[in-house]
C-alpha cells in the first residue's frame, strides 16, 4: 500500500467514526498532516548530514551531532501556519533546505501579494484575503514590505537589454498623478509594447516625463537604441505632433502609422450625434478597402454622401494622407499595424491598477505597480499575434537581409 492510499484509507476511517463530517473537517485533516511532514523532512535533512539517525549511536565521537532544537517558530504555508522547530548542529553547518533559516512564509506568499498588488487590490484587502482564504495572518505593512523588495527588479527591468529588431512597435502615453513639491500632478507615462522576430509581443519599458512631448519621444527612441535596439520596421502611435520625426531621427529607416483608431475618434469628435454612428461606418468602408482604387472610391461616396457636412467631409479627407500608405501594404501587415489595439489594452490594464488609487507618492512607486502588471501580461504573451506565419513571409519579402539577419535559424 502506497503512501497515497493509506492517507485516504485513514480519512475514510475517521468519517466512517464520525471525526470527518463535512469539507472543512476534510481540510482540517489535510492540514494536520502539513506538520508533521515539514518537521520530519527537516529532521530528515539533518540526519542526512550528520551520517547517522537519531538514537543510534555516533561512530565517530569527533564527527558533528545533534543539538536540540531552535525556538518553536511559526510559519505561513499556503495550507495555514504551522509551527515548528528547526534542528540543529553543534558546528552550526545545518543549514536547511526544506524551510530555510530566518524562513517564515512558504508557498510564495510574496508572488501571491505581488500579483494581487498588479491586480490593484489595496494592501488590506490583500491581508484579509489571506487571512480568510489560507488562514495566514499578513499585516498590511509586511505586504508594503513585499512590494518595496522589488525595487531592484523594477529597476533591472526599466533597463534590460533589448532585442536588435522590432517589427512593429506600438506607442502611447497614459496620465498618473504623483506628488511634486508637495502637490499632485498629472505625469505623462510613455509606454511601448515590440513585436519581435519571433511575433511575440513584450513591453519594452516605461518612461515618465511632466507631459507627452515629440522631444521626449526623441529620448525614449534614443534609450531602445541605447538598450539594443539596431532596427525598427514600423511603428503604430495617435500621431501627436513630432512623433514621426522623432522616430526617424534615431531609427530612420522605420516607417510611421498613424491609429485609424485615433483618427475615427476625432471624426467623431466632430460629428454631429445623430449621424455619427453612419459616420464612423462609412470612414470604416473607406481605410479597410481592398486596396486604394476601391478606397478611393468609398471616399467620393463619402463625400458625395456627407456633402452638407463639409467639415467632416474636410477631415477624411486629410486624413487620406495617413492612409494611402496602408494600401502599399499586404493586408496581414496592414491589419497589424492599422491600429494600436496592442498599446490601448495594455494601457486600459494598467489604468485598471493605478485608477482609484489617488496619487501616488512617487514615480518610482508608480512603476513598481506598472511594473507587476505588465509582468502579469506578459505572462500570456507566448503566442505569435494572429497571421504571424504569413506575416513572416511577407516581411521576407519586403525587407529581405533587413530582417532576416535578425532571425535565429
Amino acid at each position: 500500500m502506497n503512501i497515497n492510499e493509506k492517507i485516504i484509507n485513514e480519512a475514510v476511517e475517521r468519517f466512517k467514526r464520525g471525526e470527518i463530517k463535512n469539507n472543512e473537517d476534510v481540510e482540517n485533516f489535510i492540514d494536520g498532516l502539513v506538520q508533521p511532514l515539514y518537521q520530519k523532512l527537516l529532521d530528515t535533512e539533518l540526519e542526512n548530514l550528520l551520517d547517522y539517525a537519531k538514537y543510534e549511536h555516533k561512530p565517530n565521537k569527533e564527527k558533528n551531532s545533534r543539538n536540540g532544537y531552535c525556538k518553536t517558530k511559526n510559519v505561513q504555508t499556503k495550507y495555514g501556519t504551522i509551527r515548528i522547530r528547526t534542528p540543529r548542529d553543534r558546528n552550526g553547518s545545518f543549514d536547511p533546505v526544506i524551510i530555510p533559516k530566518g524562513e517564515n512564509r512558504l508557498g510564495k506568499f510574496e508572488d501571491i501579494v505581488l500579483s494581487l498588488c498588479a491586480k490593484g487590490m489595496s494592501y488590506r484587502d490583500i491581508a484579509d484575503m489571506l487571512k480568510k482564504i489560507y488562514g495566514v495572518q499578513i499585516s498590511k505593512d509586511q505586504i508594503q514590505k513585499f512590494v518595496q523588495t522589488i525595487n531592484e527588479v523594477v529597476d533591472n527591468w526599466l533597463h534590460k537589454p533589448l532585442n536588435k529588431l522590432y517589427t512593429f512597435v506600438y506607442a502611447d502615453c497614459l496620465y498618473i498623478p504623483v506628488i511634486d513639491n508637495l502637490q499632485s500632478e498629472k505625469k505623462a507615462f510613455y509606454v511601448i509594447v515590440g513585436v519581435n522576430v519571433q511575433g511575440i509581443k513584450e513591453v519594452l519599458g516605461i518612461w515618465c516625463d511632466k507631459t507627452e512631448s515629440a522631444s521626449f519621444w526623441t529620448s525614449v527612441f534614443e534609450d531602445l537604441k541605447a538598450r539594443g535596439v539596431e532596427d525598427i520596421l514600423y511603428s503604430t502611435s495617435d500621431g501627436i505632433a513630432g512623433f514621426k520625426g522623432s522616430l526617424e531621427s534615431v531609427f530612420p529607416k522605420a516607417q510611421a502609422q498613424r491609429c485609424v483608431v485615433h483618427l475615427t475618434r476625432n471624426l467623431y469628435q466632430i460629428s454631429p450625434k445623430k449621424q455619427a454612428s453612419e459616420i464612423i461606418q462609412n470612414f470604416k468602408r473607406i481605410y479597410t478597402a481592398s486596396n486604394l482604387e476601391i478606397a478611393q472610391l468609398e471616399l467620393e461616396e463619402f463625400k458625395t454622401k456627407f456633402k452638407l457636412l463639409p467639415k467632416v467631409v474636410e477631415k477624411v479627407e486629410q486624413d487620406m494622407q495617413y492612409l494611402e500608405p496602408l494600401f502599399e501594404l499586404p493586408n496581414e501587415i496592414r491589419k497589424a499595424i492599422y491600429t494600436s489595439n496592442a498599446i490601448e489594452s495594455v494601457n486600459s490594464a494598467l489604468r485598471k491598477v493605478t485608477n482609484g488609487k489617488g496619487s501616488f507618492a512617487t514615480v518610482e512607486s508608480v512603476y513598481k505597480l506598472l511594473y507587476l502588471r505588465i509582468e502579469e501580461l506578459e505572462e500570456k504573451w507566448n503566442k505569435p499575434i494572429a497571421n504571424w506565419n504569413k506575416i513572416q513571409e511577407q516581411l521576407i519579402e519586403l525587407f529581405g537581409e533587413r530582417f532576416t539577419q535578425y532571425i535565429e535559424i
